[in-house]
């Protein structure tokens, strides 16, 4: 006797009192959608149909029944004014097994108030702007086909998560926007970034203490401020970062193209197996470079070197041109020198200043293949 299939349940916000004129708070109505589709024992999916919708803070919370597939089909707003975030985001998901975000639809983060008021550069006391999307303590999740727009903060922030699938994504933001991060991750494991569309005015995507076996894969980033490991060692006791692979990716008009950074005067950390090859910068101003003398603001405590120990990485198959006759920096730890392979790099520039050139500090470098400019040669 075969029995008869279940049919999958789908919570429409519309059914819940949402109204798609772009105007009306629509909170309430997704967290009770959201109620539904967590108690019910299918999988479900939560629809947000073709329209516009204002959307204010919410906390969309597990664990559930089932498996919940998050549809936006439309174009969902967050309020212009940061004053009302009380929190840190506009969208998170916490504690959340087998999550899709899907629905090729808009996420518009309205943040173009909220950059004129960003002072946290020369404030330390600066409001806390939301971050669009909030991913904390997420397992197997699938974010698909999605963009995010404008976001205040950064776009999507990652924390505890274990097995996420980003793909095919859009994130755009002016490049004068500032700490519009396109995807930070920090203390998760196994998360995949492919396909996708990046432009900030910060980092396309940055990756924290904690980061472990981070795949990223056919990448456009550009503008923004490149690809980030780090920075590492502000911080007692943090986690390692360990498998990072940057493969096939394409950097555009950024101030940086691929980058690891850590503080000088670091508490003790360790990086290793970085991975960073086959990749095409178009114009970027410091295609590759290693910091360990991080230093953004005007006062930093260099009084010693870093301790974040990096091992084992490699760059590979780099090429296109540099927008500074400085191509390659090197700047590794006196106390811990990093540890790196370099080969087939080829960077040209076109200034005023001469061919492409490099820096090498505190560095044990293995050089294969072609080497344009010459890296760490003596």
């Amino acid at each position: 006797m075969t029995g008869k299939a279940l049919s999958r349940p789908y919570f429409n916000v519309i059914n819940y009192g949402a109204k798609a004129d772009g105007k009306t708070d629509m909170s309430l109505a997704l967290i009770n959608a959201w109620k539904d589709a967590c108690a019910s024992k299918v999988s479900s999916t939560i629809l947000i149909p073709k329209g516009r919708f204002l959307l204010g803070p919410v906390l969309l919370v597990g664990p559930c029944r089932s498996q919940i597939e998050f549809r936006n089909e439309g174009i969902v707003m967050a309020p212009m004014n940061p004053v009302i975030f009380k929190g840190g985001s506009w969208i998170n998901f916490r504690y959340i097994t087998g999550l899709t975000i899907s629905g090729g639809g808009v996420f518009d983060g309205r943040g173009q108030v909220a950059w004129a008021k960003n002072d946290c550069k020369r404030n330390p006391h600066c409001q806390q702007l939301p971050i669009s999307f909030r991913f904390d303590f997420m397992k197997n999740t699938l974010v698909k086909d999605i963009t995010s727009l404008n976001s205040k903060n950064f776009h999507m922030n990652l924390f505890k998560c274990q097995g996420m699938i980003m793909q095919n994504i859009k994130i755009k933001a002016p490049g004068d926007s500032p700490n519009t991060d396109g995807i930070h991750i920090g203390d998760s494991s196994f998360i995949s970034i492919t396909h996708s569309v990046i432009g900030t005015g910060d980092d396309c995507i940055s990756l924290g203490p904690g980061s472990r076996n981070i795949s990223i894969t056919n990448v456009f980033c550009g503008p923004g401020h490149g690809i980030s490991i780090g920075s590492l060692g502000k911080y007692q006791n943090e986690e390692d970062v360990v498998g990072i692979t940057v493969r096939d990716c394409t950097l555009s008009g950024t101030t940086n193209g691929l980058r690891i950074k850590t503080w000088p005067d670091s508490p003790p950390g360790f990086a290793s197996d970085l991975t960073f090859e086959n990749i095409i910068v178009k114009n970027v101003y410091n295609p590759v470079i290693v910091d360990q003398e991080y230093c953004p603001y005007y006062k930093c405590d260099q009084k010693g070197p870093s301790l974040v120990k990096l091992k084992n990485v490699k760059f590979s198959n780099i090429r296109g041109t540099s927008s500074s006759n400085l191509a390659v920096k090197i700047v590794g730890s006196k106390a811990a020198p990093v540890e790196l392979q370099i080969g087939d790099i080829n960077l040209l520039y076109y200034g005023k200043e001469g061919p492409a050139t490099s820096i090498c500090y505190n560095a044990k470098a293995y050089l294969s293949g072609r080497q344009n400019p010459l890296t760490c040669a003596h």
